[in-house]
């Protein structure tokens, strides 16, 4: 077992999605902002799969979960391989594991969740979140493809019309 000189907890659950191990967990919004990161898109270099994240959004978003009856899907990561010598997940009994994390390190890609998190940097909010276990690049591209794709095309007249109705309630 690789001992670690100062460590994250996170305690959790191992289990599977779809066909893929992943562990679950919660941690403040805070604690994940600062051992994860987003994947972005260098149009030199050809590296990352993500766009920027976009600040008004980011900032939407933390206006909405520091009220006390907010709430969200869990975010999504993936503990890249290429740093697994700054994470190790410690299982237990009935799928009880920990999740452990050298502080200072930026193991967990954002695999979906870069644009709640971005401005989140000061926020102690507890956020659930799942993460893939060691997903290789293209694995890790193609989930994101697979959860965003279709967002992207979702009419902004559906989601004013919720809105709308929302707000009249």
């Amino acid at each position: 077992m690789k001992i670690f000189s100062s460590l994250v907890k996170i305690p959790g659950i191992m289990g599977k999605c779809g066909g893929l191990e992943v562990f679950m967990g919660f941690a403040s919004a805070k604690m994940l902002r600062s051992v994860s990161f987003a994947d972005v898109l260098n149009e030199e270099t050809g590296h990352g799969y993500q766009r920027p994240p976009n600040r008004e959004h980011s900032l939407d978003f933390k206006r909405y979960i520091l009220n006390p009856q907010s709430s969200t899907i869990p975010l999504t990561f993936n503990l890249r391989n290429e740093f697994k010598h700054n994470w190790q997940i410690r299982k237990g009994k009935n799928g009880r594991a920990v999740l452990c994390i050298e502080i200072n390190s930026k193991c967990l890609a954002q695999v979906d969740c870069q644009h709640r998190l971005a401005e989140l940097h000061d926020v102690d909010v507890p956020l659930a979140f799942m993460s893939f276990i060691g997903l290789d690049l293209r694995t890790e591209m193609a989930q994101f493809v697979i959860i965003n794709s279709k967002a992207k095309g979702l009419s902004s007249s559906l989601t004013d019309y919720h809105e709308s109705n929302l707000l009249l309630d």
